[in-house]
């Protein structure tokens, strides 16, 4: 991976009177998390990175999915093993799952091969949670969990607290389609549709989880996975190339 280069792209966008300016980020990632200041991600390779000075560092070991949050930094391997960086080396946590994400307040949370959904009880704790349901991705915030399934149909878990990581045990379907979503420490929510357009939900507040509508956020390229933190909207094209976006 390269130094983060310095070249900002101003775009522009009258459909929806917004103007994103993008930094592009030197290298390729699939897939990338980020959250409190830290990102990470993994490239075609499941080599894994994460950003430090500006510059991309190589972190040891091989997952195909990684998540960053309050729960800390978590990962999936290419046989859905699951892992935990605990100081600088990936401890092996019990489980299987194709998908993690690290955004509840102590607890994570994903999918498996099968699409079930799990979260981790007790935050460290050694018991995942089967929460009811089908989902192909899964991800979760300060006071609830989002999630798409196979037919790109939009869910949300209200109640997720730090001591009931399963909520309401109560999917709330949310009009529109997409094929993954990701909620930020902040609560905010995005999400890419099967065209590469991206997505934010409008009015989510902790009085208002679900919020109110789907508003699209112009991108540059056609966009295959998102990630918000501390104002910064991070993209990942198709063609794995990587955007450091601010509205």
């Amino acid at each position: 991976m390269e130094r983060t280069a310095v070249l900002f792209v101003l775009l522009s966008f009258c459909i929806t009177s917004l103007a994103l300016e993008c930094r592009v980020v030197p290298g390729r990632l699939k897939q990338i998390d980020v959250s409190n200041g830290q990102v990470f991600g993994v490239n075609s390779s499941n080599h894994i990175y994460t950003l430090y000075s500006n510059s991309w560092i190589q972190v040891p070991g091989s997952l195909k999915h990684v998540s960053v949050g309050p729960a800390g930094v978590w990962g999936v391997d290419f046989n859905n093993y699951v892992y935990k960086l605990g100081r600088g080396d990936w401890v092996f946590v019990p489980g299987l799952l194709k998908q993690v994400d690290a955004g509840g307040m102590v607890s994570p949370a994903g999918v498996n091969m099968n699409d079930d959904i799990y979260c981790l009880t007790g935050g460290q704790g050694s018991s995942w949670k089967h929460i009811p349901g089908k989902l192909k991705y899964h991800s979760c915030g300060p006071y609830s969990c989002w999630g798409v399934n196979a037919a790109d149909n939009i869910y949300i878990m209200k109640g997720v607290t730090p001591t009931a990581c399963g909520g309401s045990l109560n999917w709330q379907q949310i009009s529109g389609a997409l094929s993954m979503i990701e909620v930020s420490t902040d609560g905010k929510v995005y999400g890419v549709n099967s065209n590469g357009h991206v997505y934010r939900r409008e009015g989510v507040s902790p009085s208002n989880a679900a919020g109110t509508v789907w508003r699209q956020v112009p991108s540059p390229q056609k966009v295959k996975h998102v990630s918000y933190d501390l104002g910064h909207l991070w993209l990942i094209g198709r063609d794995d190339s990587i955007m450091d976006c601010t509205e």
